[in-house]
């Protein structure tokens, strides 16, 4: 069998070319087949004497898979060729390229070379050489491809682009069989296209003229060697179809650069360097003043996760992350515009948390159990026509099922098949009203970042849709701004803060982002003073962006951990609001005293015991100064890199024997066999745990609060107090499994 595809650009006659050799073939007595590649669906519409057949594509889309038949996308035509359309959207909407892939997936599993043509011919359009206009070129097709072009730049230039793709397959074999000339009577056309074979070492295999019997066939819906069996052009194509059918002299790939396209095709001189001329006063007033608009555009910041600035592995997708900020807010719905399996995977992260509390402690949290959720359920016929219809019709859906009181925001969030496709979901903007805003956040999956990304992603569009940038601050007023709503921390954090505040009188405006409502959002701006939940990257990102856009203030500290931090914060706080300081004093006081008493019960057990610390936090000082003024020794501290953060910084460095930033954890066994801890701490249990004496896990996102480092020592104490070393062997092992 024979199979080759025919490459040109759009409107170069490739089809006509490609149904004249399919005719040639069949009226020589072999058994053809014709696919059209081209989302036009118009490669086979002279063998079928002008009937447009139904196209692969939209076959898919209104027959179920396992009802799939050869026969309904197959349609005999001209001299018994055997026509296929894959067919494609409408244009601007969803991706042609991936229905090639689908047609050709389908075609295959149907069977459709167990027919066993003589030739196969395939027909693409090849302006666009992506990933599915290449499908054709694949090893497993094509064997040959024959370039289609007339002597326009554009045309060679996109023969020369097919020549790049196949190159990208063929890592130097050969599969191109030559150039096809379709004239269109422009002067010098045939020198033109002489020069790009002879560049592009390729042999010209035929010209076609421009003639009146190609219109004229055309208009009779039928191919010239069927129209006009006995005229030059027939006798042409009927030579052409033999020669391309039989030979198996094949040239390797070798584009050309685009400058010795130029150079070759155009007859252009190499180009010098571009040198400006001078500058009159006028213009160089202009270009003061875009130099000075380039700058400010330059001084604006970027919100990046640690992991893209960096070009590290990205960790988890941008479109959990924007979801799992999304659902905080109440009186929402979030669509996720993708297929239901991405909605179904976030739901079930985003619900994790309230999960363990039901099974845990019996408690659950509504906003977080059952988050209001949808999918715009895209399958693949939605991926390659554009899922706007489909989307549309969720929204107007959520906006109507959901009794008298329709939602206040609706959020958007794509998926990476929706953004692969580049759906346009600004497009249903018009279906806002009075009584729901429709928010569109282009997460884009992995595309545009990893889970972090899409947190700030997330922060950042529903911060610009609903703030009101018009409201004044409020006296006495505070927000708390990027709290983490998936830890354990998070109620009691907040539970730290909200006794602060009440102590010193202080009102709680609005939660950015964390169980709040539209209305909370829209008068961020009344809260004077903002406080970050946490210091890490995400929270100085989202920091960055309320300062820029609406002016925000902030304390310098975030909520505090550890007793040190949480005294200094206390002060800073206070003395913001122009508290007398023998109210914050008289605050800490309460805290230290239970504190302190804390620390005494826990010294006589911890005293003097050597502390080794791997961890991915980037601060521990909480955990530093709770093991300082339990007298213990900190032997050993490494600081591993984190995906979230990077921004590590101690005030305890002259008390730490050795430490590591960052931390090869390549080296974690060989250190932990040198330094011989007598308590080990880290996140995650390892086999490594067993060169240590004791092992406690550290939380990732501990609570706010007086009591952090205390509350983590005591479970410390706890294990030094028990005596694992007698009784059952087993048990020892399973309790550091389990509890470490």
């Amino acid at each position: 069998m024979a199979e080759f595809a025919i490459y040109g650009k759009g409107g170069i006659g490739k089809s006509t070319i490609a149904a004249n050799i399919s005719a040639a073939l069949a009226l020589e007595g072999k058994k053809v087949l014709q696919i059209g590649c081209d989302p036009k669906h118009d490669s086979t519409r002279l063998l079928l004497h002008g009937e447009r057949i139904a196209t692969v594509l939209d076959y898919l889309k209104e027959t179920s898979p396992d009802k799939c038949r050869l026969a309904d996308v197959v349609r005999r035509g001209a001299f018994g060729v055997d026509c296929v359309e894959a067919g494609g959207p409408e244009p601007g909407v969803g991706c042609a390229g991936r229905g090639i892939l689908t047609t050709f997936e389908l075609l295959e599993r149907l069977g459709l070379k167990n027919r066993q043509y003589d030739a196969v011919v395939y027909d693409v359009l090849g302006d666009v050489v992506c990933g599915g206009f290449a499908v054709p070129i694949r090893r497993d097709y094509a064997e040959k491809v024959y370039l289609i072009s007339s002597g326009e730049f554009m045309s060679i230039y996109a023969a020369n682009n097919i020549l790049r793709g196949l190159k990208n397959y063929d890592s130097g074999s050969g599969r191109a069989g030559g150039v096809i000339l379709n004239s269109r009577g422009l002067e010098e056309e045939a020198i033109r296209v002489r020069r790009f074979c002879e560049a592009a070492g390729l042999p010209l295999l035929e010209t076609f003229e421009r003639s009146d019997l190609f219109s004229q066939s055309e208009a009779q819906g039928r191919c010239l060697v069927e129209a006009f069996p006995q005229s030059s052009e027939a006798l042409k194509f009927k030579t052409l179809a033999r020669f391309v059918f039989s030979s198996h002299e094949l040239y390797p790939a070798r584009p050309l650069l685009d400058e010795e396209l130029e150079e070759k095709i155009l007859g252009r001189p190499k180009l010098t360097p571009f040198v400006s001329a001078p500058q009159t006063a006028g213009e160089d007033a202009h270009s003061q003043k875009a130099q000075k608009a380039l700058k400010e555009e330059e001084t604006k910041p970027s919100y990046f996760s640690k992991s893209l600035v960096n070009r590290e592995p990205l960790y988890g997708c941008a479109f959990s992350g924007a979801m799992s900020i999304s659902t905080q807010i109440g009186s929402s719905v979030s669509i996720a515009h993708g297929p239901e399996s991405c909605a179904h995977i976030t739901y079930q992260s985003i619900t994790s948390l309230s999960r363990r509390f039901l099974l845990e402690r019996g408690i659950v949290l509504p906003y977080m159990s059952a988050p209001p959720v949808v999918s715009s359920e895209m399958n693949e016929g939605v991926m390659i026509f554009g899922g706007l219809g489909e989307l549309r019709k969720k929204i107007i859906e959520v906006k109507q099922n959901r009794g008298a009181a329709p939602p206040e925001v609706i959020f958007i969030l794509t998926t990476c098949p929706s953004g692969i496709i580049g759906d346009n979901i600004r497009g249903v903007l018009d279906l806002e009203d009075g009584k729901t805003r429709i928010v569109p956040i282009l997460a884009d999956g992995n595309i545009a970042g990893d889970y972090l990304q899409g947190i700030i992603m997330a922060y950042i569009e529903i911060g610009k849709a609903l703030i009101d940038n018009t409201l004044e601050a409020e006296d006495n007023t505070v927000n708390i701004v990027a709290e983490k709503s998936e830890t354990n921390a998070l109620a009691e954090s907040f539970a730290f803060g909200k006794e602060i505040f009440d102590r010193f009188g202080l009102k709680l405006n609005c939660r950015f982002i964390c169980q709040s409502s539209p209305e909370e959002i829209r008068r961020f701006k009344k809260g004077r003073l903002n406080i970050l939940a946490w210091g890490d990257y995400m929270g100085r990102a989202v920091r960055s962006f309320l300062e820029h856009e609406y002016g925000a203030e902030f304390l310098d500290d975030p909520f505090p951990i550890g007793f040190r931090e949480s005294c200094n914060w206390v002060r800073k706080l206070g003395g913001y609001f122009n508290k007398n300081a023998g109210e914050a004093e008289a605050l800490i006081a309460d805290f230290e005293q239970r504190y302190r008493l804390g620390i005494e019960k826990l010294r006589p057990h911890l005293a003097g015991k050597r502390l080794m610390v791997i961890t991915y936090n980037q601060d521990i000082d909480w955990i530093l100064g709770a093991a300082l003024d339990l007298s213990m020794e900190i032997a050993f501290v490494g600081i591993l890199n984190y995906s979230q953060d990077n921004n590590f910084k101690t005030q305890f460095a002259a008390q730490i024997r050795e430490l590591r930033v960052p931390y090869d954890n390549n080296k974690r066994r060989e250190d932990l066999s040198r330094v011989r801890p007598d308590l080990y701490l880290t996140n995650y249990g390892s086999q490594d745990q067993e060169l240590a004496a004791f092992a406690d896990t550290i939380p990732l996102s501990p609570p706010a609060g007086f009591f952090s480092g205390l509350r983590l020592a005591e479970r410390w104490g706890g294990i030094m107090k028990m005596n694992l070393k007698e009784g059952w062997r087993d048990d020892e092992f399973l309790y550091r499994k389990y509890r470490a």
